[in-house]
């Protein structure tokens, strides 16, 4: 970038390194052209089926159907087994907080230090965005028992070698699944969503579990006093990060974006159909930004049953017994 003076002479002068600059396509070089006309650049290294590219923290491997994106090296660097652990396996009961557990100052360094590490972990794990968030809540509170959910976290991310895998879409829209939890003796909910960029021709039945592109795991922070109100913060949450997105694959694809947001609450459906809240007319206005969001993004709400609601696992500790996992692997 130059910045001019008036006279026309060179006032300064802004250099962008870029030390790698990946390409996911079906003819790179083709797609490369035009940039290398206008950059300095090294010749091009093409990846080919199987191959595998090493970054700090990540790597990118060349598969059959796409790209995959995991970081096992990292996690099998981390050095902590089960057996240096007083308890071997995450329950509800070690995440949640307990009015008998005392915080352990000392346990500060450490606790931000892994927790640093279950955050970037997170970035292609999305089955830990839940426990990420929850227990991001006593990084600077820490107690013995957190601290050991926490390192088993990671210890359950690298036993499952999730990763994220991304396959070719011709023609795209954006899949965006809300859910909500919502506690009734605190009257305070969680909210969460997963976007995927998935073929127009998929239906919900046999929509691809591949090309997860954001999640989300949040503490609602307003009192509430029904599981739709809390539904209903799900879905503008979403709905907002939801532009973003739109306005990038737009980009990509050069051509418009069909958004579909999937909710399993009835009651929100039928307040979206009516525009009014019964119970809570005190949410009447979220509900009135809700619909004017949705038209903004040219989105359709769609009810889906609880058992292919995608999101669910961002509102609630699941036992991997219960549901199981169905992200790709990296192999």
């Amino acid at each position: 970038m130059l910045m001019k003076k008036e006279a026309g002479s060179v006032k300064a002068v802004m250099a962008v390194h870029v030390d790698d600059l990946l390409v996911f396509s079906d003819d790179p070089m083709r797609d490369l052209e035009p940039l290398r006309k206008r950059l300095e650049m090294d010749e091009p290294e093409i990846l080919e089926c199987g191959g595998e590219m090493g970054y700090t923290g990540m790597e990118v491997k060349r598969t059959e159907e796409g790209f995959a994106l995991s970081q096992k090296a990292y996690l099998e660097s981390i050095p902590v087994q089960k057996e240096d652990l007083p308890h071997k396996s995450l329950s509800p009961e070690l995440i949640e907080s307990s009015a008998e557990e005392e915080t352990d100052e000392s346990l500060v360094s450490v606790m931000q230090k892994v927790m640093g590490m279950l955050g970037w972990v997170c970035r292609t794990t999305a089955n830990l965005a839940y426990l990420f968030s929850e227990l991001s809540y006593y990084n600077f509170r820490p107690s013995g028992s957190k601290l050991v959910a926490t390192l088993l976290a990671l210890i359950r991310a690298r036993e499952k070698g999730d990763c994220l895998q991304f396959s070719r879409v011709d023609d795209l829209k954006l899949a965006l699944f809300v859910d909500a939890a919502y506690s009734f003796s605190c009257c305070e909910g969680r909210g969460g969503f997963e976007a995927y960029l998935v073929d127009k021709k998929e239906s919900i039945a046999n929509m691809r579990f591949s090309n997860l592109v954001a999640w989300k795991s949040k503490r609602i922070k307003r009192k509430l006093i029904s599981s739709t109100s809390a539904e209903l913060c799900a879905l503008v949450d979403g709905v907002k990060q939801s532009f973003q997105w739109k306005r990038l694959a737009e980009a990509l694809w050069m051509k418009p974006l069909e958004v579909e947001v999937y909710t399993d609450s009835a009651p929100l459906m039928e307040q979206l159909e009516s525009g009014q809240s019964r119970r809570e007319p005190r949410i009447d206005g979220l509900l009135a930004y809700a619909h004017q969001e949705l038209r903004a993004l040219k989105a359709k709400v769609l009810w889906v049953q609880t058992d292919r609601q995608r999101a669910d696992r961002h509102t609630k500790y699941k036992m991997e017994r219960d549901r199981g996992s169905q992200a790709p692997k990296f192999m």
